[in-house]
């Protein structure tokens, strides 16, 4: 969909043309004060069938409110679609006898369809009764995929196994992405339910079953507790009826991620949500409700033992609410990732890891981070949108887009539109280790409530105790005899150019790299996360290495030296370049 004031509408022949190709749809137009001048946009929409609404409201006021209503809608779409997966596994869970019947039934209701399962000529179910009639013309050329009937509905067939046996659904309306997902399902479910053995170990239900767990998985880390709860009740009832969870990411290293999974269900059985990660190949992660009965850490850590020699290793988060598991996954892969580093390989986090928002005090962060983020924080669903951006700047785009079960072009225009309301530039590093501080300062301490104070970024960050601790993350590169410190310090004022950072210090581009490297084994973090850079993620950096390393040379630079240029829009005279 496309929201424009009509003042860009120049050449709108072209725009209605190139969205009719691509199916759009529709067109919103603000500014048209008269029917005089939407006449040609008008025309334009008219001959090539695109939707045309003219508001009232501004594209100011649109651009104000949209991203928030999107976000709720596709969160909705969510948890419908895990909703109906869970239905209809709870179909397959309790089979009965006119389990067939079931299924088509929950067809129907869901989708407001006309269903039919038929076999070899015989019909098997129908939903309504009267649906043989509506979709009649389907019935007699089940070869057709997709069709359109006589009487205009829109029409998909799925095989059941064999082309004797066939699944049959019409539409009022053009099936969508989630409607074809939930048809491809029950025809699945129903291939299981028409099998002669009918087991329900069989690929189709493990692949039903594994949607099911990441579209719980998803809504839990976007905080719909309440909505994956209710979905995972029809798969595992009271699972997740626990205050607190924890996270384990598994690093299947050479070991085959389906062989992994099948030995850790079988160690764990119902008492755990493993899911196969969206964004990482390699990696299992599990949901770990924290009950007193029991603590499944050491039956994970058999997997080690299992997988002997095929580079598995394991991160665990300490429990955070279950409304937090976003933060908990995020401590997870960061203990995951000391494993690269130490001898042992399995981590876990007994009690919380102190991050650089933890230490920070708490009255000044708070409000330094809220008048940072005030103009999207004050905005419709405004903590909500900073949550998926904290998630785009923690990893690459690609990656949170996965996680988090948003579009990655939808979260690279999310990040573009916040950071240009922040007053910051989404494609530098430095702007890109504020704003995700400033988020992640609100989610661990709040939002000051309004007015917002006058503090500085050197006022939250002037205090003995973040000294403290960024000389001590320091530290391991200070007492290093390959002049690591200086090299990283002016590996981070070129901004993360090692080449700039090699022009300074009059070393070769390889030997910046090379050292950064080592400053990460020292560390225990990434600081090059991408290397070289790719056309899918241009240049972007994991934050949870550079972020820390970042703050810490900017605390301990000596009053005139040159401490990296981190842009506060809440302090006169940013960005500070000291």
């Amino acid at each position: 969909m496309i929201v424009s004031d009509i003042s860009f509408l120049r050449d709108s022949d072209r725009l209605f043309s190139t969205l009719a190709g691509g199916r759009a749809a529709g067109v919103v137009v603000t500014g048209a004060h008269s029917d005089d001048a939407l006449s040609t946009v008008r025309a334009g929409a008219s001959h090539y069938g695109v939707p045309l609404l003219a508001s009232n409201r501004t594209l100011h006021q649109w651009k104000t409110d949209l991203a928030g209503r999107v976000t709720e809608m596709s969160v909705v779409a969510l948890q419908q679609h895990a909703a109906r997966l869970g239905s209809l596994f709870d179909q397959l869970r309790a089979p009965t006898a006119d389990m067939v019947q079931g299924i088509a039934g929950l067809l129907s209701r869901e989708l407001t369809a006309e269903v039919v399962v038929s076999s070899r000529g015989e019909i098997l179910a129908a939903v309504p009764a009267t649906a043989p009639i509506a979709l009649a013309s389907v019935l007699t050329s089940p070869d057709r995929r997709q069709l359109t009937t006589p009487a205009g509905l829109f029409a998909r067939v799925e095989l059941l196994g064999n082309r004797h046996q066939f699944l049959a659904v019409a539409l009022k309306d053009p099936f969508g992405s989630g409607e074809r997902a939930l048809v491809a399902h029950a025809a699945d479910a129903l291939t299981l339910a028409l099998s002669p053995s009918g087991r329900l170990d069989e690929p189709d239900f493990r692949q039903a079953l594994g949607e099911i767990r990441l579209s719980v998985f998803q809504l839990l880390m976007t905080g719909h507790v309440t909505d994956a709860q209710r979905v995972m009740a029809a798969v595992s009832p009271g699972l997740l009826d626990s205050e607190e969870a924890r996270i384990f990411i598994i690093n299947c290293g050479s070991a085959h991620r389906d062989l992994v999974l099948a030995e850790m269900e079988k160690e764990l059985g119902d008492s755990t949500l493993p899911v196969r990660c969206p964004a990482y190949p390699e990696h299992i992660i599990n949901v770990v409700p924290v009950h007193t009965e029991h603590d499944p850490e050491q039956e994970i850590g058999r997997l080690l033992t299992t997988f002997d020699g095929a580079r598995v290793s394991v991160g665990g988060s300490s429990p955070y609410p279950m409304a937090n598991v976003g933060a908990a996954y995020t401590e997870a892969l960061e203990a995951l990732g000391r494993t690269e580093y130490r001898t042992e390989k399995m981590i876990v986090n007994k009690a919380k890891a102190l991050g650089l928002a933890d230490i920070l005090p708490a009255d000044l962060a708070r409000a330094w981070a809220s008048r940072v983020l005030h103009p999207v924080l004050t905005a419709n669903g405004g903590m909500q949108i900073l949550s998926s951006v904290a998630m785009a700047l923690e990893f690459k785009t690609t990656e949170a887009s996965r996680i988090i079960h948003i579009h990655r072009n939808t979260l690279q225009r999310r990040v573009a539109k916040v950071f240009a309301a922040l007053g910051f530039v989404p494609d530098r590093t430095l702007d890109r280790v504020v704003v995700s501080l400033a988020i992640q300062i609100v989610a661990t301490h709040g939002a000051d409530p309004s007015p917002y104070r006058e503090t500085s970024l050197d006022d939250v960050l002037g205090v003995a105790p973040v000294r403290a601790w960024a000389e001590k993350l320091l530290r391991p590169l200070a007492t290093d005899s390959r002049d690591l410190l200086r090299t990283v310090h002016t590996w981070v004022l070129a901004e993360f150019d090692s080449a700039a950072a090699g022009d300074r210090l009059r070393l070769s581009d390889r030997t910046i790299r090379w050292r950064v490297q080592a400053a990460e084994a020292l560390l225990e973090r990434d600081l090059i996360t991408i290397w070289p850079p790719t056309d899918e993620d241009p240049g972007e950096q994991r934050l949870g290495g550079i972020r820390p390393l970042t703050v810490a040379l900017y605390v301990t630079t000596p009053p005139g030296g040159a401490r990296p240029s981190l842009t506060d829009p809440a302090a006169a005279g940013s960005p500070v370049s000291r």
